[in-house]
């Protein structure tokens, strides 16, 4: 089955706070929003930067990319996945990092249009 993600691009402050940043992010924020109703995994990821893909396509601005799988296929299961999010940010539950460059935070609910694709 395929599920939807929540799709987090993000990066640290600044070079001065980005090992603070990376750890708050990989040992506590991650696990904080996996605890979110709705979450089935998360996994994060550095982008590496340097490397062409394809004559211009270019890498993404940011540093890191939070890939969380969720139970939603509705626009309104997405919102009800996002007020629980944003509930969880509001009590405490999920830590935000003054590390954490949070004007520069883009984040995305993506839902599958196709089935997964396998290599055979």
């Amino acid at each position: 089955m395929v599920r939807s993600i929540f799709l987090v691009l993000s990066d640290a402050t600044g070079p001065d706070t980005d090992a603070e940043f990376n750890r708050w992010y990989s040992e506590k924020h991650i696990q904080d929003v996996a605890k979110v109703p709705g979450v089935v995994s998360a996994t994060r990821y550095r982008i590496e930067k340097g490397v062409t893909v394809l004559p211009g396509v270019n890498a993404d601005r940011h540093g890191f990319v939070a890939i969380y799988e969720i139970e939603a296929k509705t626009k309104e299961e997405l919102e009800m996945f996002a007020a629980s999010l944003r509930t969880a940010i509001d009590s405490g539950a999920v830590d935000i990092s003054p590390t954490l460059d949070f004007k520069g935070v883009t984040g995305s609910l993506c839902v599958p249009i196709t089935a997964r694709v396998t290599a055979k």
